[in-house]
């Protein structure tokens, strides 16, 4: 375990190692954009002594929202059970919610999402209806007509998980640095919110992603078993060689650049082992290993919530991680259900909603229920009509957002029209956005501490969009 003096050498090292490399990012980075940056971070205030966390937790594959919230109301329903056809949900077997705003008819959520739904009634979580990777506003006539700017490479797995985190539309020949929302949110409140960081604001419990991914700050992977550093359990004085290397400063630009981040990575891992080596012993419940053969929901439940988990332990040791800002990325993967999605995506969800639940348990555990918001993503949602056994790449979806500063038993944005003449579904079938990811992420970014001034700045579309505000944090 660390000395409260140990760990502020490591600090100070860390800081004057991420400063360096900032410098060497600096080189590469556009003077237009970086110029802005730091107008922004310059005039940015500090963000004061209270926490907060935003979590996001990606559904990789792009979930089948239209089956997340489902009309109940016998008309809308009708017209529901008419578009999706083999989809359907039985009527009786959705979970009734009961929205204290933004609902004009009865709605459901799907069978297996329980502990969503006894959140939902709590007010701790909310709904949005039909969000989407948008660069501006589309009508269904524009989109017909192939009209309209639309984001790059729009059915596109990889594709859209980039857009959806980053909002860039880049040029496959541009050489400037790419960064996501989660990234450039922590190069604007780094040095501001956290003046004593140990490590990096954003963790990942999912490896690396474009969302995290900063122009002045990195990232950082955590494990979500033991934190590893440098260890040689066969030959340990072959550490010590590996750190006298590491040392040792390099002429080479690009060396010296992967030198530091090295050096700075094992710094990094070994704080965060010392930090919860004296972390306070969670007694939420969380969800077990699974049992040899097992329902799948046991699986996808342990998966998730083993990340959330882990971003709990390192919440519970922020002070001593000097963090008053952390930025989480969890994520499950499966949900590209082209078959079988009858079978799967009840077993995906009920994984998710118990996960969710633990870690929500998590927050009021540690007294900072109101301090974290976690939101869901996915990079499109999928098509009204079954393919037959499934659902193929759509467009807008069904979200929501769970924490005790969510303004929860409420949705946000309008269910949309699936009559035979409605003008959120195009010719083709697909769902149109109406709210934009840019909307959505800026209205977590205020709730977190991003300047009205530069919310353009971190998410470049927003400028089309109105509101900036969606109104769902208190």
């Amino acid at each position: 375990m660390c000395t409260k003096s140990s760990l502020h050498s490591r600090r100070g090292f860390l800081r004057r190692s991420l400063a360096a490399l900032a410098g060497g990012s600096a080189f590469f980075a556009a003077p237009s954009s970086l110029s802005l940056l730091n107008a922004a971070w310059a005039q940015s205030a500090p963000a004061g002594s209270d926490y907060k966390a935003l979590v996001c937790v990606f559904l990789l594959g792009g979930n089948d929202g239209h089956n997340l919230i489902v009309p109940r109301s016998t008309a809308e329903y009708a017209l529901y059970a008419n578009r999706r056809r083999g989809l359907t949900l039985p009527r009786e077997a959705l979970l009734p919610i009961n929205p204290i705003a933004g609902a004009d008819y009865a709605l459901g959520l799907h069978p297996s999402l329980s502990e969503l739904q006894a959140l939902f009634e709590g007010g701790r979580l909310a709904l949005l209806a039909n969000v989407g990777a948008l660069v501006e506003p589309v009508s269904r006539q524009q989109y017909d007509q192939r009209t309209a700017r639309l984001p790059p490479q729009l059915f596109s797995h990889n594709d859209q998980q980039t857009f959806w985190q980053s909002l860039e539309a880049r040029s496959p020949v541009d050489t400037t640095p790419a960064s996501g929302w989660g990234g450039r949110i922590a190069d604007l409140l780094q040095a501001g919110g956290n003046p004593d960081a140990a490590v990096a604001m954003n963790l990942s419990l999912a490896g690396s992603n474009p969302f995290q991914s900063g122009l002045r700050t990195d990232a950082l992977s955590v494990d979500t078993g033991a934190i590893r550093s440098l260890e040689a359990d066969r030959d340990p004085s072959a550490v010590a060689e590996v750190e006298a290397l590491l040392a040792q400063a390099h002429p080479n630009l690009l060396v010296e650049s992967y030198r530091r981040r090295l050096l700075g990575a094992v710094d990094d891992y070994r704080v965060l082992a010392d930090a919860l080596a004296g972390a306070p012993e969670l007694t939420t419940p969380f969800p077990p290993p699974p049992e040899p053969g097992g329902a799948a929901a046991d699986r996808f439940a342990f998966a998730l919530g083993h990340q959330l988990r882990r971003a709990a332990e390192l919440i519970s040791v922020r002070q001593a991680l000097g963090m008053r800002r952390q930025i989480f990325f969890c994520s499950l993967g499966g949900f590209d259900t082209h078959d079988a999605q009858m079978a799967d995506q009840p077993q995906l969800l009920a994984g998710l909603s118990r996960a969710l639940k633990a870690f929500h348990a998590a927050t009021i555990e540690l007294r900072v229920e109101s301090s974290v918001t976690t939101f869901a993503a996915t990079e499109f949602g999928r098509s009204l009509t079954s393919n037959g056994d499934g659902s193929d790449h759509g467009w807008g979806n069904h979200l929501f957002v769970l924490g005790g500063a969510v303004r929860g038993q409420r949705v946000f944005g309008a269910m949309p029209d699936l009559s035979a003449a409605s003008q959120d579904i195009a010719g083709d079938g697909n769902l149109i956005p109406r709210i934009a990811v840019d909307q959505y992420g800026a209205t977590l970014g205020r709730w977190f501490g991003v300047p009205d001034e530069a919310l353009h700045l971190v998410f470049p579309n927003l400028k089309e969009f109105e509101p900036h505000d969606l109104g769902f944090m208190a």
